[in-house]
């Protein structure tokens, strides 16, 4: 008998095929860019200009953005919320809030990045 690998099957029976696999990943990894590049931003403008609730609060949504946690849409709004007080508050530059948006947005699967 033939030794078959997973790997090798088409999806059937809850089976991962390698493409299966690739498809998922490639996403995945795009996502986790965008994650890092936010923490990177929020690193670089950091303590001296969000409070500590804040540079928690948008790590915490981009979390839940990525794993897929059920309150990812209320904790979406709320760092939308503060995104736009960074800017309209002038605390933030237009730029790096829409730096902070992108990379936000960058994390949530149901928003198809490739």
């Amino acid at each position: 008998m033939p030794i078959v690998c997973e790997t090798t099957l088409p999806r059937v029976r809850g089976w991962l095929t390698w493409d299966t696999m690739m498809n998922t990943a490639e996403p995945m990894t795009a996502r986790g860019a965008h994650y890092t590049a936010l923490l990177e931003t929020i690193d670089h403008q950091g303590a001296a200009k969000l409070h500590a609730r804040e540079r928690e609060q948008l790590p915490e949504a981009a979390d839940a953005l990525l794993f897929g946690e059920p309150e990812n849409r209320r904790l979406l709004r709320s760092a939308e919320d503060l995104i736009e007080s960074l800017e309209t508050n002038e605390r933030w530059s237009a730029e790096s809030c829409e730096q902070l948006r992108e990379h936000l947005y960058g994390c949530d699967a149901a928003a198809g990045v490739a």
